[in-house]
């Protein structure tokens, strides 16, 4: 089964152990590229596909971030052609209407709310992130943990 290649900018280590727990319990292999800040993100996604960097098959941004917005991260990744068919969303418990607007016209496809409850969490972030690859061809059906 193909692994799939993830793109995480997430400042709270709590919830980057619960989006790869809601990934396990999606059944899907993964690889996580996790940065903490939005510099971190940016600086990543600026060199996408270059020097045999592999391109992700998905973004998957926190929009409050250290030193930034997951949508100052987007703005740089549109200016990567390398990451233009790769699927974008924003990950948040919070976001006001504009800032939901703004992300949508910087190419996020979605977002993402990090429920309150655990069983929630888990059960909406793995099912959104599935069907996110799902759609873009990332994967075919699902993929099992080996």
């Amino acid at each position: 089964m193909k692994k799939v290649h993830i793109f995480l900018a997430e400042d709270n280590s709590a919830d980057v152990w619960l989006i790869q727990e809601a990934l396990r319990r999606q059944s899907l292999l993964f690889h996580l590229d996790h940065y903490l800040t939005a510099q971190d993100a940016i600086n990543a996604v600026r060199v996408y596909g270059s020097n045999d960097s592999p391109v992700p098959d998905l973004l998957l941004l926190d929009y409050n971030l250290p030193g930034g917005q997951g949508s100052d991260v987007l703005i740089a990744a549109a200016a990567n052609p390398k990451l233009a068919a790769v699927p974008k969303a924003i990950l948040s418990s919070f976001l006001r209407p504009d800032e939901m607007s703004e992300a949508a016209n910087m190419g996020a496809l979605c977002f993402i709310p990090k429920p309150a409850n655990l069983t929630e969490f888990l059960r909406d972030v793995g099912a959104k992130v599935t069907e996110l690859l799902l759609q873009s061809g990332a994967i075919s059906g699902k993929t099992t943990n080996a």
